[in-house]
């Protein structure tokens, strides 16, 4: 697959990544290639719970444009198991995401793994059983299920979350930067261990003193990464996901670079 346009067709972005409002982030990423966006904060409020306008703006956007949103985050699981909002995630959240789902034809979520205490806590095992009701939650409603790793959760590494996914039966999202963040090698050490479960994956980098970065900078050895994946197979998509929202030319930047990286393969 060396043709720029074919790498093209597997890019996307977390919409808010390039713009609070949908419309305008797909005007900032058609021109760059990106047709296929997820679904997180639609101006600054985040999925299910947004405005009637925005929704409409997102279904007028669609109809205009030849697009695909793949999948929806309304950022369960980041709160302590224990905490009475875990539950009502699973229910009424669950039940007001499905309705959005609905209304916009999704079949894909993702959620974490619920908030991690001190580092060298064990993960509890509610963090299973909240997670494994979330799954059977999905599955009656027929959506597809994804973990995703963040440093403040109990999957927050590779390993950590290879452990969730072969708990749970769910597949992930792999976001290398956040295992750097979070203190493991995301490459080679962490994507050994989450390998086989990985769907969908997150780019963008990690410096220790400055955050979030370009990809070609930081300490994540993302070409390593996305030529790994490559040659092991993945055929998802490589979505954007800067964390730069004050950075107007991180979208750009980090989509070029990327591209720069899959036609060298």
């Amino acid at each position: 697959m060396s043709d720029k346009q074919d790498w093209k067709k597997r890019l996307s972005i977390v919409s808010d990544e390039a713009a609070p409002g949908f419309k305008e982030s797909v005007e900032i990423s058609l021109p760059l290639g990106i047709r296929r966006f997820e679904l997180r904060l639609l101006h600054e409020d985040r999925v299910p719970y947004v405005s009637e306008e925005a929704v409409r703006e997102v279904e007028e956007t669609l109809k205009r444009h030849e697009i695909e949103i793949v999948g929806i985050n309304p950022g369960f699981g980041k709160v302590p198991v224990d905490d009475p909002r875990a539950g009502n995630q699973l229910s009424e959240g669950f039940d007001d995401t499905f309705r959005l789902m609905d209304r916009l034809s999704l079949d894909r979520m993702a959620m974490f793994t619920y908030q991690r205490t001190g580092p060298d806590d064990p993960i509890p095992e509610k963090s299973f059983e909240l997670l494994g009701k979330a799954s059977k939650r999905c599955q009656e409603y027929g959506c597809e299920l994804l973990l995703e790793n963040v440093p403040s959760v109990w999957g927050n590494t590779g390993s950590r979350l290879a452990s969730f996914a072969e708990h749970t039966g769910l597949e992930v999202i792999w976001d290398p930067a956040n295992s750097d963040a979070s203190g493991e090698e995301s490459f080679p050490t962490g994507y050994q261990a989450v390998k086989p479960f990985i769907r969908n994956v997150h780019l963008k980098n990690w410096d220790p003193d400055q955050g979030y970065v370009y990809l070609d900078e930081g300490i994540a050895n993302i070409d390593g990464q996305v030529r790994a994946l490559v040659e092991d197979g993945y055929l998802g998509d490589f979505c954007i996901e800067s964390h730069r929202w004050k950075d107007p030319d991180a979208t750009r930047i980090n989509t070029n670079q990327l591209l720069k990286t899959l036609e060298k393969l």
